[in-house]
């Protein structure tokens, strides 16, 4: 008889999570919450009255342990991008998703930890899959995770005591590349889910804190500066890995009941801070406020012809204080469409709580406590909640920046009018970068992202000064453009000539916003290809926002400038090279810089090949003014104009109605007289050819009746009208009749 010898391939089973499931977890959170009021129930904050040293010891434990975490594993490996400029975020949640605590960086994405999770529990990841302490997951997915946009990456790990899922540690930066057809950070010419490039629903990496083999390999196979997006990776994990560690300690010595009910406390406690902030710093009424973005796709996308149109988009919030805090309501925002710049509600969440963050948690612990304080609603259909699963949303932060800053200048006007005058400034994510891939001579592929503009931008005028350059990022704490050096170490054919403050580039006002900046890049020996893009925030075809402080203008919006064919060399020798914009446009219009093909991108760019001895120029982070310009202290234009910061004495004359005289070295001197006479000239002219509000409403009402738009305005308002509210508002403003509607005809 014969003796069969069978191999039996044994699957080593995953361990049986013995706690209440994730879907348990997240369903008592949501009743408990919605039926008390209070986060979890948590009416009586116990153990923080018992023994408050206690509980501080333990949130302080908690809070140094992802502080550790970012200023130890980004150095330990990670891009320029994380590196230098902060362009990173570590947590720690609830089982839940909820944030307890975060270190220095990206804080508005707290907000987003949630959606991944609670995606987990809905489709039951623990009971398929089991979840065991250490288990890595991999999110970049807006749909599902939140992102707001693939080019931001997650790193979830399990955080498991007991064989019960108690938290997870997050780890989060910016890409420098992730893989879409448009290559860079952010696919600015995609037109859906499928041209994002590196799009990850939640999914699991790793075990025990470890990377599975596979996971670098997507790494190189499918992004382009896999060697900086697997030091980001594994600078994620470290920090993760240290996070874990730190709370395993904890629970050792507080005890995992302790731990349990501690964080429940922790997020309700900075609930009731942030609502008594917002009730102190808020004024009731409702806060309206507008922005626009410009899609400019027509004659570029020849391939998806669907998608071949220009997109005017309407960015409609009002805020709304209320008894649980306030809400920010969206209703009345363009529908989405065949675009880049679509988000997901958890997309539109980053950008809206980069300001109420700031605001309102400033004196608590940053926790799910904000989120808890600020209702949402983003309207079914919209740009921030499409009811089609496939939009893209590579480049969301293009619009919904916007979101921020009409809610952050609501409570700059809230506080203005509650007498805080330094809480008071003028706000806008007037952001900047350029993006793109190259091929070196001997076949080397590489991708990039230059994030300097994004880094540091100009601050707004407060209500009583200037604002300052570089020193506002509303997106993080740590304002810096980076070091040049390292940005091109990162694009080998690309050089800086010069790096500066734009002079004259800021928002007018009684008191100017802080100045932008600029940077000329020159191309050299390119190799077999190098080109690139321009994902700006701020466009100069358009108010990035549709607000003024007090009379003052608005930042002017960013731009960039191609110069190919040039007669740089000749320059070197005379060493006269551009530094900023102006200069460049200077050298252009004396004839001593020629160019062969000069353009001046207004809108985001499609890809720019560059060749030896091109330029490209770029000019972000211009701020808004505070105040009618006529009413600028005369002697401040003066300094202005000494200091090369308004550099067109015609232009700031006619500006502030200040007149002056220049000496032979230069210098400037007010003329007092002819100065307060100029003023009372300009007054008087704008009174002359000013108009009764009656009759401007009745000329504009006219221009309403008849539809005198052009093509994207036109189709703006038509899906703005199709959402009740603004299509309320829109009716008793302009007194419409019943009829009226902006359909096709």
């Amino acid at each position: 008889m014969a003796v069969v010898n069978e191999r039996k391939h044994v699957v080593p089973s995953r361990p049986v999570n013995t706690g209440p499931t994730l879907r348990q977890q997240v369903s008592e959170r949501d009743r408990l919450t919605e039926e008390t009021g209070h986060y979890y129930g948590i009416a009586d904050l116990s153990l923080r009255d018992a023994d408050p040293i206690k509980y501080e010891r333990f949130y302080n434990k908690l809070h140094a342990a992802v502080l550790a975490a970012r200023e130890s594993a980004r150095f330990v490996a990670a891009s320029p991008g994380s590196r230098e400029m902060g362009e990173c975020l570590w947590g720690i949640t609830t089982p839940e998703g909820d944030t307890l605590a975060v270190s220095m960086g990206f804080l508005s994405h707290t907000a987003i930890f949630p959606v991944a999770i609670r995606y987990m529990a809905d489709n039951d990841y623990d009971v398929n899959d089991g979840i065991e302490d250490g288990d890595v997951y991999a999110v970049s997915d807006g749909k599902t995770g939140g992102v707001p946009h693939p080019g931001d990456f997650y790193t979830f790990t399990a955080i498991c005591h007991e064989g019960e899922v108690l938290g997870w540690a997050v780890g989060i930066n910016h890409l420098m590349e992730n893989g879409a057809p448009v290559a860079g950070s952010w696919a600015t010419f995609s037109v859906d889910t499928f041209m994002d490039g590196l799009v990850c629903p939640p999914m699991r990496t790793g075990r025990k804190l470890h990377q599975e083999s596979w996971w670098k390999a997507i790494w190189e196979r499918r992004t382009r500066a896999s060697t900086m997006n697997i030091l980001d990776d594994k600078m994620r994990l470290a920090g993760c890995a240290m996070i874990n560690n730190a709370t395993h300690d904890l629970l050792a010595e507080f005890g995992a009941e302790y731990y349990k009910r501690a964080i429940r406390e922790v997020i309700e406690e900075s609930r009731r801070m942030i609502v008594d902030n917002m009730r102190a710093l808020m004024v009731p009424g409702t806060y309206n406020g507008c922005a626009f973005r410009l899609v400019k796709y027509e004659g570029l996308q020849n391939v998806w012809s669907h998608a071949n149109k220009n997109t005017l988009i309407h960015v409609r919030a009002s805020v709304e204080p209320n008894e649980k805090g306030l809400m920010l309501d969206t209703e009345g925002s363009s529908r989405w469409g065949y675009h880049s710049y679509n988000a997901t509600p958890g997309g539109a969440d980053a950008a809206v709580f980069l300001g109420m963050i700031n605001s309102f948690a400033h004196n608590t612990k940053v926790t799910a406590g904000i989120e808890l304080a600020v209702q949402r609603h983003y309207a079914l259909g919209s740009i921030y909640n499409p009811d089609y699963e496939f939009t893209s949303n590579a480049n969301l932060w293009a619009q919904t920046v916007a979101l921020n800053s009409i809610g952050f200048n609501a409570v700059s006007r809230a506080t203005f009018s509650r007498g805080y005058m330094e809480e008071a400034f003028t706000i806008d994510g007037n952001w900047g970068a350029f993006q793109g891939a190259g091929t070196t001579a001997d076949g080397t592929s590489y991708g990039f992202t230059n994030f300097e503009w994004l880094g540091g931008t100009g601050r707004g005028a407060w209500c009583y000064k200037d604002g300052e350059p570089l020193v506002w990022a509303a997106w993080s704490q740590i304002a810096t453009i980076g070091d040049a050096e390292e940005f091109e170490a990162c694009v080998p054919p690309l050089f800086y000539l010069g790096r500066k403050l734009l002079p004259g580039y800021f928002g007018y006002g009684k008191y100017r916003g802080g100045p932008g900046n600029s940077a000329v890049h020159w191309c050299v020996e390119p190799g077999k290809h190098v080109a690139l893009t321009r994902p700006n925030g701020g466009l100069s075809c358009t108010t990035s926002v549709g607000l003024g402080m007090s009379g003052a203008y608005p930042g002017p919006g960013s731009f960039m400038i191609s110069a190919r064919g040039t007669n740089l060399p000749e320059l070197i020798k005379e060493g006269e090279t551009p530094r900023d914009a102006r200069e460049l446009l200077a050298q252009v219009d004396s004839g001593q810089l020629t160019v062969e093909n000069l353009e001046i991108w207004k809108t985001d760019c499609p890809e720019l090949a560059l060749h030896d001895h091109d330029l490209f120029v770029d000019a972000a982070g211009s701020s808004g003014g505070w105040g009618d310009p006529l009413d600028r202290n005369p002697q401040l234009v003066i300094a202005d104009l000494n200091d090369g910061v308004a550099p067109d004495y015609d232009f700031v004359s006619n500006m502030h109605g200040v007149v002056a005289t220049q000496n032979a070295d230069g210098d400037w001197t007010l003329d007092a007289a002819a100065t307060t006479a100029k003023r009372t000239a300009l007054r008087k002219a704008r009174l002359d050819e000013s108009l009764p509000a009656a009759d401007w409403w009745q000329q504009e009402r006219n221009k309403v009746l008849a539809k005198d738009f052009v093509p994207e305005v036109h189709e703006m308002y038509s899906q703005s009208l199709s959402f009740a509210k603004f299509d309320g508002e829109f009716r008793r403003f302009w007194q419409v009749p019943a009829e009226f509607n902006f359909s096709k005809e």
